[in-house]
């Protein structure tokens, strides 16, 4: 019987004997090990999440506090550079006004050269209007035309009577005769030779030009004037110098024409 010595192979004890797989304790235990250890890691990250947002919390408000004392500085400083540029500003303030006050000069020397003018004109006639015994009758400064008529023949006489040049001095002569009375051409006459001869020797030139003039008194025909002069001259084409003067004059309509009566240095 062969077949039945073949029975070890149905044996399957030793195989039974591997009932350590079967055993799972310790994967058991080692997985809640590693669920525990997983835990206390996760409460530790949770607690150390939290120590961090405490931290975080704790920069954040050193933070804010750094950026508050930065900020307050930032304001104490401002005051103290304000007024530094206030100052810094004030010269350039100044230098402004000085450069306007210094174009403001040039006008208003010019506004008062001629505001000057412009009162002693108007002294001129308010002296006459009550200079003692003076006429009723006087219109000067309040007829306009007649005003400005006599002080444009007040000008072009004395302009005309004191320039002259020694290469057309005949010519001149003649003019300035054509501004004077008959009287004041007689004593014109009486010296026109001796100044045409002195003239001549020296080749002397004279130009005049009046500067200011006003009239005093205006009563009908007659009238008179204060006027300023001016008088350069030139020797042989030289310039010899100039001479500056008041003058007094008096003037009387004759055929409708306004000529020279009298004229003298109004200082004298």
């Amino acid at each position: 019987m062969a077949k039945t010595k073949s029975e070890p192979v149905t044996k399957p004890e030793p195989a039974k004997k591997q009932e350590p797989v079967e055993k799972s304790a310790p994967v058991a235990k080692a997985e809640a090990a590693t669920t525990a250890a997983a835990a206390a890691a996760s409460s530790a990250a949770s607690d150390g999440a939290s120590k961090t947002s405490d931290t975080n919390a704790t920069v954040s408000l050193a933070k804010s506090v750094s950026t508050a004392k930065t900020a307050s500085a930032g304001k104490t400083k401002v005051p103290n550079l304000q007024p530094r540029i206030s100052k810094q500003q004030a010269p350039t303030a100044a230098e402004t006004a000085a450069d306007g006050n210094g174009s403001g000069r040039i006008t208003w020397k010019l506004v008062g050269i001629l505001g000057a003018v412009a009162v002693v004109l108007g002294v001129f006639a308010v002296v006459a209007a009550f200079k003692p015994g003076a006429d009723i009758t006087n219109t000067a400064w309040v007829d306009e035309g007649a005003t400005a008529e006599v002080t444009k023949a007040g000008t072009e006489a004395i302009e005309t009577l004191y320039t002259y040049s020694y290469e057309t001095i005949d010519q001149d002569f003649e003019k300035a005769r054509g501004y004077l009375n008959d009287a004041k051409r007689d004593e014109f006459d009486s010296t026109a030779d001796t100044t045409k001869e002195a003239a001549i020797q020296t080749k002397t030139a004279t130009q005049a030009s009046v500067t200011d003039i006003g009239v005093t008194v205006l009563d009908g025909d007659r009238a008179e004037l204060l006027a300023h002069m001016n008088v350069s001259a030139t020797g042989d084409a030289v310039a010899q110098g100039s001479a500056a003067t008041p003058l007094s004059i008096k003037m009387e309509k004759i055929d409708g024409k306004w000529v020279l009566s009298d004229i003298s240095d109004s200082e004298g």
